[in-house]
């Protein structure tokens, strides 16, 4: 196994480690901002950009850091092409999580199953 291999491997079992925390440490909240804010660290983690190097054109790395080092680094233009991928897929997460939510809900007792009359 390669090093990178290994790397990309501990970088997720590490990820997925967080998230499981996220969502532990969310258990008092309600459904809502539990499930919001577990998918929010899942995409900030999960997220993958790419490096366009020239050596190396497949190249990947999370959005989150990619954003972040570049902007300090290179400049806060070259840090915006990550950051908006990164706040689109976020976005698009939790529209999606919301739909889910909003559509898994259970429903109040003693409220009317249609009130269309």
């Amino acid at each position: 196994m390669s090093e990178s291999m290994i790397a990309w491997s501990v970088y997720l079992v590490g990820a997925l480690l967080l998230v499981l925390f996220g969502w532990r440490i969310t258990r008092p909240l309600t459904r809502y901002p539990q499930w919001l804010f577990t998918v929010s660290i899942a995409v900030l983690l999960f997220t993958p950009f790419s490096l366009n190097l020239e050596n190396h054109p497949s190249a990947y790395a999370p959005a989150l850091f990619v954003a972040v080092l570049n902007s300090m680094f290179l400049g806060v233009e070259a840090g915006l092409d990550a950051a908006i991928t990164l706040a689109l897929i976020w976005l698009t997460a939790l529209v999606l999580t919301l739909v889910l939510l909003l559509l898994t809900r259970k429903r109040q007792r003693g409220a009317p199953a249609d009130t269309a009359k």
